[in-house]
């Protein structure tokens, strides 16, 4: 297969062709945009030169030498079509390696995204040309999904007294609703309080989460379950793409542990992504640069999720 490499540096030239694979929200442009401010940003394209479709796509951020995917966002990553051959994959990331050389660039890092979003074919391939590119994995994470499917969120949920919760939170009065005019100000501290509860640094600013829903209305979204007008939890998702949502925040009350209201928040964030055709609930990692969280680990996997690697590599250059 011929194809073409095509460079685009701080968004111009972008390409805006037909693009053969599932692309990722944190790697479009909007997004990019909003995590480079005054650093050098390059995509790269690799185009197939007979149907002109772009079936392979990177965008790093340079900061102090470094080339970053991403800069700023849960995760970056190289996104290609899914039957491309190894060797024009391969092709596409080592002239891109080429190029990154001849600015300097001293070191290649990607966070990338769960192995659960590629085909197995896809994951094989990927692993082979990192390594043949000399890639090191620092650390790797295990991130957790659901697969949405026609069964119903009880019917995913394996644990029996999760079961026996599901069972219970709507004769106690619990209610599930998405937030479409929130109050971001109480929104954000709530978030923040549960968050320090748990020894957890909050990762945006009260103006950072406002803008973000304010920029990006059809990827960001907000759930809350609340007993009497009372905020009991609270869910930022993010729409990765059409097939994958994105549990970005859960938070919730101590007052209300008992009754665990973050499963009811996922379950109406389930049913939600079933209404709304999704394929994959992720519900994201339960450890921290590879160590685990027992606690967090056990929770998920009651839930049905299932567990997939997320890896960060390194290559110097």
């Amino acid at each position: 297969m011929l194809y073409q490499f095509i460079i685009s540096r701080n968004f111009n030239n972008a390409h805006n062709e037909i693009f053969n694979f599932q692309r990722y929200f944190f790697n479009e442009i909007e997004h990019l945009q909003h995590q480079c401010e005054d650093d050098d940003s390059y995509s790269f394209y690799w185009q197939n030169i007979a149907n002109q479709t772009i079936d392979g796509r990177f965008s790093i951020i340079i900061q102090d030498k470094i080339a970053y995917s991403p800069l700023k966002a849960t995760f970056g990553g190289i996104e290609f079509h899914e039957g491309i051959l190894e060797e024009d994959l391969f092709e596409f990331l080592n002239q891109i390696i080429q190029f990154l050389q001849s600015l300097e660039t001293k070191s290649i890092s990607i966070n990338s995204y769960p192995e659960s979003y590629l085909t197995k074919y896809q994951n094989k391939i990927l692993q082979n040309c990192l390594s043949k590119l000399d890639f090191q994995i620092t650390h790797t994470e295990q991130n957790y999904e659901i697969p949405i499917t026609d069964k119903s969120f009880y019917e995913t949920v394996i644990g029996s007294t999760t079961k026996q919760l599901l069972r219970t939170y709507n004769k106690k009065g619990f209610i599930f609703q998405q937030e479409h005019n929130p109050n971001f100000e109480s929104i954000h501290a709530f978030i923040t309080s549960s968050r320090e509860r748990k020894n957890r640094l909050m990762t945006m600013s009260l103006e950072q989460l406002t803008n973000h829903f304010r920029k990006f209305p059809k990827n960001f979204q907000l759930f809350s379950v609340t007993l009497s007008n009372i905020m009991a939890a609270v869910g930022v998702t993010i729409k990765i793409n059409d097939n994958i949502i994105y549990t970005f925040y859960l938070a919730d009350d101590e007052n209300y542990l008992k009754n665990s209201p973050t499963t009811f928040l996922l379950s109406g964030i389930y049913e939600y992504g079933k209404q709304n055709n999704y394929k994959i609930l992720d519900f994201g990692i339960a450890t921290d640069k590879g160590i685990l969280n027992e606690g967090l680990t056990k929770f998920k996997q009651r839930l049905g999720a299932e567990m997939s690697e997320k890896k960060r590599y390194y290559l110097s250059i």
